[in-house]
């Protein structure tokens, strides 16, 4: 059976010390949750895959003889492609979802059940996972797997694995996720110092520190005291300008950030975070001189980036929402991943007239796509003339070679 949960750890420290907390050599990451989301790449990839994923509408879809087809009588229809839940719009539910996901290494949907309907789905925050002491193979008992999750608003809870659509990062057992951020810790702290430092440069006027040295030879406590009370007493700042008394020198400590490579090093940290998320630099603003084409990048970015999240969901909820009896049926999940493809209205014109040209779309589906009013009546299939089956040019059913032509005499004589 399920053995006691692991007891989660608990302390409360003081905002300065957490850089001694939470430290590599104490085994956490560098920077916390706070800090890292701080980080622009970071936060700018999470938030483009979040996004990218959440607009791409989930359809229930069945299998035919005709092939695939909306399935707009499933109960599941409307509840997945508007409003999961009662409190939440499609996007605004899948975009915690897959933020979580990247973030923490795993995250879930909460599926409240109402008898044998799905009531809603729920973004939650995965905080721990508890395993059958037996092992998953050698356990005899039905929920092997027990998740706890926190949701949105802070509420807690644990259910089996059947109750719960998990998104996994990266995982090296097909269970426990792990996120980039453990692997990027030094890449992101870097990042951040060097975000943090520029910063400051700019909220001290680009004015970086200096030293005040005094000129004469003094040695003595006494006089010393005396003479920094002196100083205490002449110092002025009106924000950006002080007085320096006689007798004083003053050293500027700079170190330039071309001389330190700032901007070399910077950019390369970038680079680093935005391809272990395999995004496109393009993505970011960041342009090279080899850079691909708009939509060289997005097919790009929806195979190496996109494609295996949505393999990934629409597996879970495929088997987790959907009965045996539907699969059977032909009833599946799917993201309408064609909002990612979308391309210039020249492009998009001519590949939509090659398809209705060849007979791959019908006039009605061609200008649904274009938001055009639809003819209606029968389907209107056109196909290019000159075109013949192999079949019938193997086995000489073809017309121009049954064609009888007329001769001179008016006799008709066979086109050979």
């Amino acid at each position: 059976m399920i053995f006691d949960k692991l007891i989660e750890r608990r302390e409360e420290i003081n905002a300065n010390d957490w850089k001694s907390v939470y430290s590599f050599e104490n085994g956490y990451d560098i920077t916390p949750f706070e800090l890292e989301m701080r980080e622009s790449t970071y936060f700018s990839c999470i938030k483009f895959i979040s996004e990218s994923i959440a607009k791409c509408t989930l359809q229930v879809k069945k299998e035919t003889e005709k092939g695939e087809i909306l399935a707009k009588d499933h109960y599941l229809y409307d509840k997945l492609r508007l409003r999961p839940n009662e409190y939440m719009s499609a996007i605004d539910c899948y975009k915690p979802f897959v933020a979580l996901a990247k973030h923490w290494g795993y995250s879930g949907l909460f599926i409240d059940r109402q008898g044998s309907k799905i009531k809603g789905l729920y973004p939650v925050k995965i905080t721990n996972v508890t395993i059958d002491n037996a092992g998953l193979i050698k356990s005899t008992m039905n929920n092997k797997i027990l998740w706890d999750f926190e949701s949105v608003e802070g509420e807690t809870g644990s259910c089996f694995d059947k109750e719960i659509i998990i998104l996994r990062d990266f995982t090296m057992d097909g269970i426990k996720g792990k996120a980039n951020r453990s692997i990027l810790r030094e890449s992101l702290d870097s990042s951040l110092k060097s975000q943090n430092y520029l910063n400051k440069l700019f909220t001290n006027g680009l004015t970086n520190k200096i030293v005040v040295q005094m000129t004469s030879d003094i040695k003595e406590e006494k006089e010393l005291k005396k003479v920094q009370s002196k100083f205490d007493r002449i110092y002025s700042n009106n924000g950006r300008i002080f007085t320096v008394p006689a007798g004083y020198n003053i050293q500027p400590l700079n170190l330039s950030l071309s001389d330190a490579q700032y901007t070399e090093l910077r950019k390369l940290s970038k680079e680093e975070i935005a391809t272990s998320f395999n995004v496109p630099l393009s993505k970011l603003g960041i342009m090279r001189d080899t850079a691909v084409s708009e939509e060289q990048d997005n097919i790009k970015f929806l195979t190496d980036c996109l494609l295996i999240i949505f393999e990934q969901i629409e597996q879970e909820m495929d088997w987790k929402l959907l009965t045996p009896t539907e699969r059977e049926m032909g009833y599946k999940i799917r993201f309408n991943i064609n909002v990612l493809l979308r391309t210039d209205s020249k492009t998009q014109a001519e590949v939509i007239s090659s398809y209705v040209r060849n007979g791959v779309y019908d006039l009605d589906h061609a200008r649904d796509i274009l938001g055009v009013e639809k003819i209606g009546g029968e389907l209107i299939i056109t196909l290019p003339s000159g075109q013949v089956l192999l079949s019938d040019l193997l086995s000489g059913n073809v017309s121009y070679l049954n064609k009888k032509v007329g001769d001179d005499n008016g006799g008709n004589i066979g086109a050979g």
